[in-house]
């Protein structure tokens, strides 16, 4: 069973695109109405306003925003798409070295497991066993 998508209605003013306004720390950003608790007052942003926003969830923004600089018109409704609500996925880089026939690893050995451990440098999210 998944979950039903939860929709976004963007709200257009003409040829603005209305947002709610949000104060951070450091900057403003905009919301999508009934996106942010609380609710900040709105604001209406003209296509290149918008282009230049922060405007929160983004991944909805950039179907809306897309669809609008492409002429296709104001989208009726979007999935709210919040990549910041996905868990992040740890990615690392690593690298195999082999010269004259050797390869470099790094050796470990937990103190309550068996081992040793061997991994390729730059790779800690798994272990290779030897």
């Amino acid at each position: 069973m998944t979950a039903e998508p939860h929709l976004v209605t963007p709200h257009f003013d003409g040829e603005r695109l209305v947002l709610e306004q949000r104060h951070d720390t450091d900057a403003v950003r905009y919301a999508f109405p009934g996106t942010a608790t609380p609710p900040g007052p709105p604001h209406a942003l003209s296509l290149d306003e918008a282009l230049h926003a922060r405007i929160w969830p983004v991944g909805t923004a950039e179907t809306v925003l897309r669809a609008w600089a492409e002429g296709a018109g104001p989208v009726e409704t979007v999935e709210l798409d919040d990549p910041a609500a996905v868990p992040p996925v740890r990615v690392r880089a690593g690298a195999i070295v082999i010269r004259d026939g050797r390869m470099l690893v790094i050796r470990f050995q937990e103190p309550d497991e068996d081992g040793p451990y061997f991994e390729i440098t730059g790779v800690r999210a798994g272990s290779l066993r030897g």
